[in-house]
């Protein structure tokens, strides 16, 4: 045999016999979540910043009081041809409201977040009473009305608020009992009140008559009117429960807290 053909075929032999053998894999799979190695900054998710478009009521949400250009333009849905812009434009945009949670219990504003953003895409995509409605619109007209979500995004924010939703963090018994460190007084465990269990947030509307597109209120929001400087952080303050003195039926006319 060829010399040069014999050492072709004893290296075959040997890649052979090495793609042969399969390599055991002991690293684990599945590892514990490590939400301190995430690299956000201290306060995330205590705020809620609600972006509107003063031309079509587009809405976008963000934890930063400045638009991130390309996060945003993930939250704007194509409804039609030229209804989505190509790139986004901040002059367009100005802050509708910000929700402000208590330190320390940035999880459930980060919780919040992600209902406010589940629920806006579900009234993109399910138009519930609206169907019949929306197909009798040309496409033109249907898309506009997709983008009009100012009026969906306030009862989004009062229903999220209120405990709404599966998993919401808003309520204390869905919350880590070490992260619990105001006890509800009152009527105790069989009182019943929901209203009472819920943490507490406060609304700085940009416009107060903003809130009056929610049906109701519940009794854990305070709303403000005026939003806080763009460029500074107060700190505000903001109670962790809110215990209503009697069983109230919050209205649009809801009462402004100072």
């Amino acid at each position: 045999m060829n010399p040069s053909s014999s050492s072709v075929v004893e290296r075959l032999s040997i890649g052979v016999s090495r793609i042969s053998i399969r390599q055991s894999h002991t690293r684990p799979r599945w590892t514990k979540a490590r939400p301190e190695l995430t690299g956000f900054e201290p306060g995330h998710g205590e705020r809620i910043w609600v972006f509107n478009h003063v031309g079509t009521n587009q809405i976008v949400y963000s934890h930063k009081n400045v638009m991130n250009s390309n996060r945003a333009m993930r939250q704007i849905p194509f409804n039609g041809k030229n209804l989505k812009p190509a790139k986004l434009r901040k002059d367009y945009w100005k802050p509708m409201a910000m929700i402000q949670f208590p330190a320390g219990l940035g999880v459930v504003g980060q919780n919040a977040f992600q209902k406010l953003r589940e629920f806006k895409r579900l009234h993109e995509l399910s138009w519930g009473y609206q169907t019949e409605e929306f197909y009798r619109k040309s496409k033109r007209e249907r898309g506009e009305a997709l983008n009009d979500q100012k009026a969906n995004a306030v009862a989004d924010i009062a229903a999220v608020l209120s405990g709404a939703g599966r998993g919401n963090k808003m309520l204390l018994t869905e919350r880590d009992e070490r992260s619990s460190t105001t006890e509800v007084a009152g009527g105790g465990a069989g009182s019943g009140e929901e209203s009472a269990q819920l943490v507490g947030a406060t609304i700085y509307w940009d416009n107060l008559l903003d809130r009056a597109f929610a049906r109701s209120w519940s009794a854990n929001v305070r709303h403000e009117e005026g939003l806080p400087e763009l460029s500074s952080s107060p700190d505000v303050e903001v109670s962790e429960t809110v215990i209503p003195p009697e069983p109230s039926h919050p209205t649009e006319g809801a009462s402004v807290t100072a």
